[in-house]
């Protein structure tokens, strides 16, 4: 049976109250007599009651993540570095996966709900007024990351229209004359219902923005088409493509690699998140950084903030920058 505190109350000659203040670091009480419970505690091998102190506190020490998988190396990066930091402040993590489905994300923000997760993290593939309206019901912080949901949840993101529009800038003045870019939703498109697709929704737009801006007609593919993809080295036009994320810009570069074409001669490629496998490929991919440090960082911050009652801020946008690769 578990040790109590009655148990080393009796075996100090001491009251629970002062065992309760020594195990709590609560005040009022010796710093010799502290020690002299402590070291009981140790060695009556005394565990803390952890729902008891739950119900106490109103605080389990746990914040749901809800993210829509990990096969995308970006989302694990962003992951642990949450977890870093909550470890720091004592906190511990739950983890769902919704595997892109608004319905299985709503089922596990449900679920962290129930057991009393004291702020929820998400990266939604939901939205909706509908939506909406369920996560406001449960009266539980919320940040969003990656996809947005409206201005009533507080979201942490780099600003991925602009990034879109200095990448095509980039790439134009590296001498390419035409920019094709892969709007590909990855596995969410197998998913279906009512996705939420702002991240890639932004990084499209700030394409299209900057390609208007210098006068160049768009060229956008929306699947993985092999034969369009090995038609554009033999265009009369220096070609790039421009990704939407690394790993897709992986895949093309493994295509073109796997027929002989030579990047970035032939055909030159951007990709999006610098995810930490771009280091050993090769060529090594030009990219964007996206500082998931930060981005872990700052959303789990915020979240603490909200769970406290003490944060009021809006959306936060964090720095990004260039990687320069062989790519272009």
């Amino acid at each position: 049976m578990p040790v109590t505190i009655r148990e080393i109350a009796d075996y100090c000659n001491v009251s629970e109250g002062t065992v309760d203040r020594a195990l709590n670091n609560r005040a009022g009480i010796s710093a010799k007599t502290k020690e002299r419970i402590l070291a009981a505690a140790r060695e009556l091998d005394y565990r803390p009651n952890i729902l008891a102190q739950c119900l106490a506190t109103g605080s389990t020490r746990t914040i749901g993540v809800v993210c829509g998988g990990l096969s995308n190396r970006f989302f694990t990066s962003l992951i642990e570095a949450i977890e870093r930091n909550a470890t720091q402040h004592g906190y511990f993590i739950s983890l769902v996966l919704s595997h892109n489905s608004p319905s299985k994300e709503l089922e596990g923000i449900h679920y962290l709900a129930r057991r009393q997760a004291d702020g929820i993290i998400i990266f939604p593939v939901g939205y909706g007024k509908a939506y909406e309206k369920e996560l406001e019901q449960l009266n539980i912080p919320i940040v969003t990351l990656y996809n947005r949901i409206s201005a009533s949840f507080t979201h942490v993101d780099t600003d991925c229209r602009a990034i879109m529009r200095e990448a095509v800038q980039k790439i134009l003045s590296k001498g390419y004359k035409d920019i094709v870019y892969m709007d590909i939703k990855g596995s969410n498109a197998l998913s279906g219902g009512n996705m939420n697709f702002f991240s890639l929704g932004e990084r499209c737009a700030g394409y299209k923005e900057s390609m208007g801006q210098a006068g160049l007609e768009c060229h956008i593919l929306n699947s993985y088409d092999e034969r369009a993809l090995l038609s554009l080295p033999d265009s009369s036009a220096h070609t790039a493509i421009l990704c939407p994320y690394d790993v897709l810009a992986i895949r093309v570069v493994n295509l073109y690699r796997k027929m002989g074409i030579h990047i970035p001669s032939q055909i030159g490629i951007m990709g999006f998140d610098n995810i930490d496998m771009l280091e050993n490929i090769t060529p090594r991919i030009n990219s964007v950084d996206c500082n998931t440090e930060k981005l872990g960082e700052t959303a789990f911050s915020i979240l603490l903030d909200k769970m406290a009652g003490r944060y009021t801020g809006k959306d936060v946008t964090i720095d990004y920058r260039f990687t320069e690769g062989e790519t272009l």
